[in-house]
């Protein structure tokens, strides 16, 4: 797609096209999109709000938006409010059509061609950093009896030709004297097996199965072991040309069945960070723990087995990277339709426990060691050691760095490359893994802001962040983590003094008692329940009793309350992270109220996200998705089990996530 250049347009404004009847009432119309957010701004009379796309190419990924006006309306005319955000024209290429039956007729559409047609608005609107132009256009329609209207965005002028924008949409009646034709229904153009997905989800013509009741003969365990049984017999990789016991990351719960296509996101998630046609290690990290925990309790050895059979399996075919860097992460994963990495950016979702680099070590240790090396393919500066939070999995950066190569990164980030780097010296004694701490070290002490934390990123376009303290407590956590594992060196003790001195900067400036807990998450912030957890995990590590008060704060809100709020699409993480959160504390002080809440909250995630042997993703879907962290309600479930039922076998907290 081309960028459309503001003056030129400011030359080709031309009038507007035939006269058209009176603008129609939408105040009582409802409106819904495919993908994107905010789509009932386009109807609310504001032209300050709008509806926002994704980052999808609409080559691909048609965005479309329905206007279900309620009742029969004949309509003549469409007007659109766009921008010109960036300098980039954010719509155009739209198609118009009218719901027919279960089908869909074509009443009007508009394309570059027709970019004479748009006019720029003079006046520049500021939306706090950003300045742009509205820009308006009309599209004739075939004038036709109308209940419902698909506005299909196809592009904009960005070179991605994604992040459509929508202001305002306003519809009129035809001319004086026009006659309503009978509107047939028709193929909508090159609709791919995904969009036709995301309409019918949208429409809500999709079965989603309805809600269970907690059987207490069937208990924790058995919900979850169900769960894992599902899973094992439907859920591993039986596509493209290799079969593997990975675990698929999305099924649906009809017929244990992957869709075939990409699905829409809800609200909060982003298309990139899911593992559509494939499995993320990373995600199922707290699955395969909680399979180990499992086979310890019944017995059975065969959830143990099935998640070394896993670990194996990826650790001996998927990490010979040009790298050394595992197709895991935030962004990257296992492709199984192509036997390849799906996406190409590592990035840390979390912490890998100790044991699972103990476990991965003992299968395959120079998968580890790949691991460990390729971190350094995220430090973009040698001499100064700046890093990037994402790395590319394929392309190995030169020795020494070219230029000046920007970066983003997070505290929390050093600390996952420092823990890793921790680990593989212990097990091999390569002495630039302790130069490579140092020098991390080097970097924070660098950038540590007065109030003794670091700040949220080091730099983006020579701007510092400000003061992290969630991401500064997440690094000191993974620093405290590595000290045993640096024995008795000078990288220890530095170590341990860096992370004290970040422990003690977040519990000046922490706030985190006086928030209140809320019932849903979204990309870049989780559950309350899940930070609390680092404040517990803290006083593991350290014994300091100035940390379990801040967690039991947050505890009691949950505990307060007897029943969870209803949030639409409240992810399986957030159930997790509150049942561990009051598994935690009553770790610390052994009072049966933090048990009891823990209870309550596991059988509600049972009874809103089971059905027909999985768990769903998120509240109201009809299918499992990993990315939106099922393994820690899982994992939360076989915990709970383990003190309900005071089996012999403990299951330990969770720090994964942080």
């Amino acid at each position: 797609m081309k960028s459309v250049s503001l003056m030129l347009m400011i030359t080709l404004m031309a009038g507007l096209s035939a006269a058209a009847g009176p603008e129609i009432d939408l105040s009582e119309a409802e409106v819904f999109a495919t993908i994107g957010e905010n789509a009932e701004a386009v109807i609310d009379g504001d032209e300050a709000t709008r509806w926002a796309g994704d980052g999808n190419d609409l080559a691909n990924h048609p965005a479309n938006i329905f206007v279900d006006l309620g009742e029969p309306t004949t309509l003549g005319r469409i007007g659109v409010v766009t921008n010109n955000n960036k300098g980039y024209f954010r719509v155009t290429g739209m198609e118009v059509y009218a719901r027919v039956g279960d089908g869909w007729a074509l009443l009007g559409s508009i394309g570059e061609d027709d970019l004479a047609q748009f006019e720029v608005d003079a006046g520049t609107v500021t939306e706090g950093d950003a300045k742009y132009h509205l820009v308006r256009f009309d599209v004739d329609l075939l004038p036709a009896r109308v209940d419902m209207l698909r506005l299909r965005v196809l592009s904009t002028a960005r070179p991605d030709n994604a992040w459509a924008n929508i202001h305002e949409v306003r519809l009129y009646a035809p001319e004086e004297g026009a006659r309503p034709v009978e509107l047939e229904a028709a193929p909508v153009r090159n609709e791919m097996p995904t969009e036709s997905l995301f309409v019918r989800v949208a429409m809500g013509q999709v079965d989603i199965p309805g809600e269970t009741h907690y059987d207490p003969q069937i208990g924790y365990l058995g919900y979850a072991r169900n769960f894992i049984d599902t899973l094992l017999a439907d859920g591993t990789d039986i596509y493209g040309e290799k079969r593997s016991p990975m675990f698929v990351s999305i099924l649906q719960i009809p017929g244990h069945v992957h869709p075939g296509v990409t699905l829409p996101t809800i609200e909060g998630q982003r298309q990139n960070d899911r593992a559509h046609l494939g499995g993320n290690l990373q995600h199922d990290l707290p699955l395969l723990q909680a399979m180990q925990h499992m086979s310890a309790i019944t017995g059975d050895p065969e959830y143990a087995d099935a998640a070394d059979a896993y670990l194996r399996y990826f650790l001996e075919n998927c990490t010979d990277t040009p790298t050394g860097l595992w197709p895991w992460g935030e962004h990257a994963h296992w492709d199984f339709f192509t036997d390849a990495p799906g996406h190409y950016i590592h990035e840390y979702l979390g912490q890998p426990p100790l044991e699972f680099w103990e476990r991965a070590w003992a299968i395959r240790p120079e998968a580890v060691v790949g691991e460990a090396d390729g971190l350094i393919n995220h430090v973009v500066n040698l001499e100064t050691f700046d890093y990037n939070r994402h790395a590319d999995i394929f392309e190995p950066l030169p020795e020494p760095r070219e230029g000046d190569m920007g970066f983003l990164d997070f505290p929390r980030h050093g600390g996952f490359f420092l823990q890793t780097w921790a680990f593989v010296w212990s097990k091999t004694g390569d002495a630039k893994y302790l130069d490579w701490i140092e020098r991390l070290l080097d970097h924070q002490d660098d950038t540590r802001l007065d109030s003794g934390l670091l700040p949220s990123y080091s730099r983006k376009s020579s701007t510092p962040g400000g003061p992290s303290v969630t991401s500064t407590f997440s690094c000191a956590l993974s620093m405290l983590e590595a000290v045993p594992l640096l024995g008795d060196t000078d990288t220890a003790q530095r170590v341990k003094r860096t992370a004290d001195g970040y422990l003690e900067a977040v519990l000046k400036t922490t706030d985190i008692a006086h928030l209140t807990p809320a019932f849903t998450s979204h990309y870049g912030e989780g559950a309350l329940a899940g930070r609390a957890m680092k404040y517990l995990h803290a006083y593991r590590l350290t014994g300091d009793e100035r940390f379990p008060p801040l967690a039991r704060a947050v505890a009691e809100k949950y505990a307060e309350l007897e029943e969870m709020p209803r949030v639409h699409n409240t992810p399986a993480q957030v159930f997790g992270s509150i049942v561990n959160l009051l598994l935690d504390v009553h770790e610390i002080d052994g009072d049966p109220k933090w048990v009891d809440a823990a209870e309550r909250y596991a059988q509600t995630g049972i009874e809103r996200l089971y059905a027909d042997g999985l768990f769903r993703g998120a509240t109201d879907l009809w299918y499992y998705e990993s990315e939106l962290w099922v393994s820690n309600f899982v994992y939360s479930l076989v915990r709970l089990d383990s003190v309900t039922e005071d089996t012999e076998h403990t299951v330990p907290g969770t720090a994964f996530q942080r």
